[in-house]
């Protein structure tokens, strides 16, 4: 085991309080691009004191991966800027951080970091065909660490890596469809869930070309060993498609997914709720969220709650899985621009008590913390 490098700052910048009660604190103040690396799940450690996040000098520079500490208010470099950081990942006990580092020989090397250590382990593997391509996911007993890549021939492949043998196994295969699959284990099992963009087209290259097409999105699930295929009533005929952001809840085994269709209204949305839950045994996926046109969205990790951002006018709202009541939690300034550091992207630290988002509010991304205000999110399940 070896210990990351390492260079603290403080900057730290205490905000507003929102009408809701909510403290707000931007916890980075670098004139960089800071991102607090959302991808329906926290990348905290699990007493929740620690967040990570990025930072560049500019949208195409070397990437740095960086920690917070929400204790003591300071910032710590944690490696060396790289332009070859991909493939990110958490482990559901929120005790590890994942990624891949692409070496100059083309081979990958994947990193195991402590959050709260900070130590690290590696893996070194031959690029070949199975070059990581999305983001990352990690099983509950810590055994595999899984991605995708693509395979050439307009195919694509889910992959899992075996920490104990050291080897690299595809467990699933489909054609241009499944090319932005943002793979996703269940914290409380052994299922994957697959995003299935229907009707997408890629390149030769493997890069899309269409995204989806009139039918929209869908989601599906396999277990780890690439057996037991089912098809979910995510989407059309079902729903409206989903958007491409979804998450498992908690250790539930339901699934959270906002859903939107082309030429359809913010106003109706909000009005029929396009925030929805399918839990295990449902025929369907039930309304949890109305009021707003929601776009990303978290599940906090006991399963109970949830934060989604608005669409467009990036406001933050909290709700309770229980009883579909919501409240808004705070504004955030957000842009929601063409870059992904524009989007708040909120979720919940492992307690609850902070919701973590991103902001282009001063005209440069920086991470905030909203600190929930006390008995909020209780008051919704009554």
């Amino acid at each position: 085991m070896s210990t990351s490098f390492e260079r603290t700052a403080t900057e730290w910048i205490v905000r507003e309080v929102a009408p809701s009660g909510a403290e707000i604190h931007q916890i980075t103040s670098v004139p960089a691009i800071n991102d607090h690396r959302y991808f329906e799940v926290p990348y905290m450690d699990a007493s929740s004191r620690y967040v990570l996040f990025t930072r560049q000098v500019d949208s195409i520079g070397p990437v740095a991966l960086w920690r917070a500490d929400l204790e003591r208010r300071l910032v710590t470099q944690v490696t060396e800027p790289t332009g070859r950081m991909r493939g990110q990942a958490v482990s559901p006990d929120q005790r590890y951080f994942y990624y891949v580092n692409l070496l100059d020989d083309g081979d990958y090397e994947l990193v195991r970091l402590e959050i709260a250590t900070l130590e690290t382990e590696s893996w070194r593997m031959d690029g070949g065909a199975l070059a990581p391509r999305t983001l990352g996911s990690v099983t509950p007993d810590l055994r595999y660490y899984i991605n995708s890549a693509y395979l050439g021939a307009k195919r694509f492949a889910i992959w899992r890596f075996d920490f104990q043998t050291g080897e690299r196994t595809i467990i699933w295969e489909q054609g241009e469809e499944m090319c932005n699959a943002h793979p996703q284990i269940d914290p409380g099992g052994t299922d994957l869930m697959i995003q299935h963009n229907r009707g997408a087209q890629v390149d030769d290259e493997g890069r899309m070309v269409v995204r989806f097409g009139e039918i929209g999105k869908t989601i599906y699930l396999i277990d780890i060993d690439g057996g037991n295929h089912r098809t979910l009533p995510w989407g059309k005929p079902y729903t409206r498609p989903t958007q491409g952001h979804q998450c498992w809840i908690g250790k539930t085994h339901g699934i959270l997914s906002t859903v939107s269709e082309r030429g359809v209204s913010r106003e109706q949305l909000a009005e029929e709720g396009n925030l929805l839950a399918l839990w295990p045994g449902e025929e369907r996926p039930v309304v949890v969220g109305r009021g707003y046109a929601y776009s990303h969205v978290n599940a906090s990790r006991d399963g109970r709650f949830w934060v989604g951002d608005e669409l467009e006018a990036a406001r933050l709202v909290v709700g309770s899985l229980k009883t579909a009541r919501c409240a808004l939690l705070c504004e955030t300034g957000s842009s929601m621009s063409s870059p992904q550091y524009t989007h708040p992207h909120p979720y919940f630290s492992p307690d609850n008590r902070w919701v973590i988002y991103n902001s282009d509010r001063t005209g440069i991304p920086q991470v905030y913390a909203a600190r929930v205000p006390e008995g909020l999110l209780e008051s919704l399940e009554a």
